[in-house]
């Protein structure tokens, strides 16, 4: 299971709720043409963004754990991988995308959007320490409705900025009566490049990369393949695909692209502790793009299929990788020499 099929299986979600990207296109060559599939890993439509938030606080992200830990044992080795069996998760619907009550939530549950200087900002649903609390920037009124009762309610905050995060990206939100600070990122923040977005979240200092997630189309078996690597050098990371901060983001939510299927696609798991992040995305395809859903939305670099070639040919070279399969929960894992 990988951020797509989390987002699929929370609650059902239909494709027409889903971002479908195709061709992103670089400017001022001739252009790669590509289907970006994957970006319904990075952004789901803002009307569904606070129920998924609810969703994900109530259930945990990746229950089973593997995408963030080593398997600790080996299963067995097949094809060049070494085989994970991963139980399915038979959670219904109901059970898995249940809406908290009013009183289950916490207040930045309750009152998930505040308006300052002309920015709309969502919360993360996550708590900052006083030390990251920088200067206050002026105070709101937040509202907040009550789905099962159908009631509106509202709460007066004070708004700071973050250590070392520009303000147009997050600001942090103390409530009135409350000695807490809550983060509210703004989803609708478009970096013009690279080094513009990496500098306004200060990036290489606040991130850290988890669990490497391969997919490719397997002609003879005649499906998908999903293979995780594990511990990769976050150094690596940074220097393979972060080193030109002059890229363009040239993605748009509104943009519309023609069809070109990408037959590989590479997750990077990401972490932004500061924010409240834990295993978002920083996606590869085959047809050259760095992607990724930080701040909630879309952002796409064309970096080349050289560079993502080069990446995933010594991230093959240099770390074992897990074919994940998965089994029934009353599956047994069969040991092979």
């Amino acid at each position: 299971m990988n951020n797509r099929d989390l987002l699929k299986a929370i609650g059902n979600i239909d494709d027409k709720y889903l971002v479908e990207t195709n061709d992103i296109k670089e400017r001022n060559r001739i252009k790669p043409k590509i289907k970006v599939d994957i970006m319904r890993n990075l952004k789901l439509k803002y009307i569904l963004a606070p129920i998924c938030v609810m969703i994900i606080a109530v259930i945990g992200v990746y229950e089973s754990g593997i995408f963030t830990q080593k398997p600790d044992i080996t299963i067995s080795k097949k094809d060049g991988w070494i085989i994970k069996e991963v139980k399915k998760d038979n959670k219904t619907i109901d059970e898995i995308a249940r809406i908290p009550k009013w009183d289950e939530m916490s207040i930045s549950q309750q009152f998930r959007e505040v308006q300052h200087d002309n920015n709309k900002y969502s919360s993360r649903v996550a708590k900052i320490s006083k030390d990251n609390i920088m200067e206050n920037i002026g105070n709101a009124t937040l509202t907040g409705y009550d789905t099962y009762a159908e009631t509106t309610y509202s709460k007066k905050g004070d708004l700071y900025s973050i250590k070392d995060i520009d303000k147009e990206c997050a600001i942090a939100v103390q409530f009135e009566g409350d000695t807490d600070y809550y983060v509210y990122v703004n989803a609708y923040y478009r970096p013009n490049t690279l080094g513009e977005f990496m500098e306004a979240l200060n990036l290489k200092e606040n991130t850290s990369f988890g669990t490497i997630y391969y997919r490719y189309w397997d002609k003879d078996a005649g499906e998908n393949v999903d293979v995780e690597f594990y511990n990769v050098d976050n150094k690596i990371i940074w220097e393979k695909l972060f080193s030109n901060l002059n890229l363009e983001n040239i993605y748009s939510d509104n943009a519309i692209y023609s069809s070109e299927r990408f037959s590989e696609s590479i997750d990077i798991g990401v972490d932004i502790p500061l924010l409240g992040y834990k295993n978002i995305s920083v996606s590869l395809t085959d047809k050259g793009y760095l992607l990724t859903n930080i701040l909630d939305t879309g952002k796409g670099f064309y970096i080349g299929e050289d560079k993502v070639k080069e990446f995933l040919e010594y991230i093959k070279e240099n770390y074992d990788g897990y074919k994940i399969v998965y089994v029934e929960e009353d599956g047994k894992n069969t040991i092979e020499e």
